[in-house]
């Protein structure tokens, strides 16, 4: 039970502390304090504080860097000499939707982490992939792994080569089914390049020590200042920030080094 309401007070604060929504939390303070002559020096400095966290935030000159270090800290997958076992697939998100293709109802998330997972199974004969995450919306009549499963049969994957576990709600869960069904086996481990940091971490801090191969990149060489900032961006901002407090959480918790 004190498990669970952790999880759901993680979730919470990780949303809370996002950009847009603490730039708006602050923005409406400020608005409260505006209202008051006494107290409207401070509304003005809430205003200020709200506007350059959402510039920082959607700027792509000024967050670049933040998340191309963090990207960068891990390299891409190169194959070696030494047999894979397996490769595993961190779980995304799916919502099933009976008129739109399996390509609309996973995220772009998840099928770009397929699409890597399936060069590396392919570039190691003899290996199978596994499939872990959620068991999807109330209601939702596939889970997340097996959604991914029929995409990944669709795309020329044997089913036999196919394992998936159904339940995982977050990364420390599904490092825990991995540990406790593969302890010994050789495995590359797929997920975001800005989420594998913690994802490797949780799984290290579990004995276990696979070959990381993060995919998904969201930054680029940075070309000019000349640019707006846009939403995209934001995102970008979002999910560095997300994978920070994620990892900070799990040193707190004692998951990781």
């Amino acid at each position: 039970m004190i498990d669970h309401y952790l999880f759901l007070f993680k979730k919470f604060l990780g949303n809370l502390l996002m950009p847009l929504p603490l730039s708006l939390v602050l923005l409406l303070w400020a608005l409260l304090l505006l209202l008051r002559r006494k107290t409207r020096w401070l509304g003005m400095l809430l205003v200020t504080l709200a506007t350059a966290i959402l510039i920082f935030s959607s700027y792509a000159p000024l967050n670049r860097r933040l998340i191309a270090d963090f990207e960068s800290a891990i390299p891409a997958y190169v194959k070696t000499d030494q047999p894979v076992d397996y490769v595993v697939v961190l779980g995304s998100w799916q919502q099933s939707v009976p008129d739109q293709p399996t390509t609309s109802e996973l995220t772009p998330s998840g099928i770009v982490r397929l699409t890597e997972g399936i060069r590396i199974y392919r570039l190691n004969p003899g290996s199978k992939l596994v499939f872990t995450g959620f068991e999807g919306l109330p209601g939702d009549p596939v889970a997340y792994p097996d959604k991914l499963k029929e995409l990944a049969i669709a795309l020329g994957v044997p089913e036999d080569d196919i394992i998936s576990y159904v339940g995982p709600r977050d990364t420390r869960e599904e490092a825990q089914v991995i540990a406790t069904n593969f302890p010994t086996e050789h495995l590359v481990l797929v997920t975001t390049a800005a989420h594998m940091p913690r994802a490797l971490g949780l799984f290290r801090g579990l004995g276990l020590d696979p070959v990381p191969a993060p995919t998904e990149h969201f930054t680029k060489p940075h070309q000019t200042w000349w640019t707006f900032p846009t939403g995209k961006n934001l995102a970008k901002t979002e999910y560095w920030l997300h994978e920070e407090l994620g990892l900070l959480w799990a040193k707190l918790m004692g998951q990781v080094d």
